[in-house]
């Protein structure tokens, strides 16, 4: 059974990598979570300057909320008043001026909060749950905000505030992104030690852009993401995302070998983008199908056919590292099997798949770039078998 699609609002602070400040770089990697989002099936729509314009009046939504059990109006929040006379409000400070207060203390947070001071001044939080709540109204089953560990706190409070408002944690996200934290080998004493932050500039010009977003998000977004600058998207065997893109290459070398010596014939796309009638290859069975001699193109036949399951609970988990983790899986269990293959028609509709699988996890959602390779087309999805 199909899984409903859902409309979700995401919003992610990500200025240019080159100028934000370095807690806002692991926020960079925005078109890899709404690839993942979207992979799934759901409709994914960005922050803009068009939802800017459509943001309600917080007055008139501090009227509309004031009916509800979860905000009243005080001299002093509950939490203040707690130790006071019950009747302090109607006695004491009667003739008090009174703020707005909303009780997010019932849904997590240390005190209820204010909406409104009592010179009338509105809150931020007032103007953001106005927003969100419009946003909601318009149809969307899911809000979701990235943002940098500068928010810390903050997230407890608005996600409160939302709970107030009959919202739940599922369906208003707000996730605090924490930083990178750098490291660099140390040749003198043949160690890995930290190093101090510095200008994002200057750590572009170390670690590319594709081994930068890729060590933030092979590491949960909530968990400090430790990379080396030393060896980070260096042609190292140390380096995971090498390994991954080793691999790549390796399928794509041995694929044309396959072709070279009349194995297998691949299809291309025809001069309009599209694939001609007669070259659409003969129906292929699973992998499933398949009996495996070797134990490796088993477990490699298995961790591709399981890619579904895995972007499905990626989504729904906000967590782009178990993309990661299986292609790190895929390249670790594939590296082996491709130094000791035969190529045959069998083994090779398993290179095939695991390169494009490799294809569409990096390039096509996490938005990874992969070295270039005289392979025909990154996009080919059909193979014909020589008939001998």
């Amino acid at each position: 059974m199909q899984s409903e699609k859902i409309k979700i609002w995401f919003s992610s602070s990500d200025p240019p990598p080159e100028v934000a400040p370095l807690p806002y770089i692991r926020c960079s990697p925005t078109a890899a979570l709404k690839n993942l989002l979207q992979h799934s099936g759901n409709s994914v729509i960005s922050d803009s300057s068009q939802n800017q314009g459509l943001l309600p009046d917080s007055g008139q939504f501090l009227k509309f909320i004031q009916a509800s059990q979860m905000v009243y109006k005080a001299s002093l929040s509950r939490q203040l008043a707690a130790d006071l006379p019950p009747d302090i409000e109607q006695t004491s400070l009667k003739d008090e001026p009174k703020d707005w207060f909303i009780k997010t203390a019932d849904f997590g947070d240390d005190c209820d909060r204010v909406l409104q001071h009592r010179d009338g001044e509105y809150t931020q939080l007032l103007e953001d749950i106005t927003r969100y709540h419009q946003i909601f109204q318009q149809g969307y089953d899911k809000i979701i905000l990235i943002r940098p560990t500068t928010y810390t706190g903050y997230d407890i409070q608005l996600t409160a505030a939302m709970q107030c408002l009959g919202y739940t944690k599922e369906q208003f996200q707000f996730i605090i992104v924490q930083p990178l934290k750098l490291y660099a080998f140390h040749k003198p004493t043949q160690q890995l030690h930290p190093i101090p932050d510095i200008a994002p500039a200057e750590l572009l010009k170390a670690v590319s852009m594709d081994a930068l977003r890729w060590y933030s998000l092979r590491v949960p977004l909530t968990e400090v993401a430790p990379i080396n600058i030393s060896t980070a998207g260096q042609p190292t065997p140390q380096d995971s995302l090498y390994r991954v893109q080793s691999a790549y290459l390796r399928c794509c070398t041995l694929l044309q070998q396959a072709q070279q010596q009349g194995i297998i014939q691949l299809d291309t796309y025809g001069g309009g983008g599209e694939i001609s009638p007669t070259e659409i290859a003969p129906k292929l069975i699973s992998l499933a199908d398949y009996v495996w001699e070797s134990p490796d193109a088993a477990t490699l036949a298995n961790l591709l056919q399981a890619v579904p399951k895995i972007l499905k609970q990626s989504a729904a988990e906000i967590a782009p590292y178990l993309v990661c983790h299986h292609l790190e899986a895929i390249s670790e269990t594939s590296l082996p099997w491709l130094d000791s293959l035969s190529l045959n028609p069998q083994n090779c509709a398993l290179l095939l798949a695991a390169k494009q699988t490799i294809f569409d996890l990096l390039e096509n959602v996490l938005a990874i770039g992969l070295p270039e390779s005289t392979f025909p087309d990154p996009n080919l999805r059909f193979v014909k078998f020589s008939e001998d």
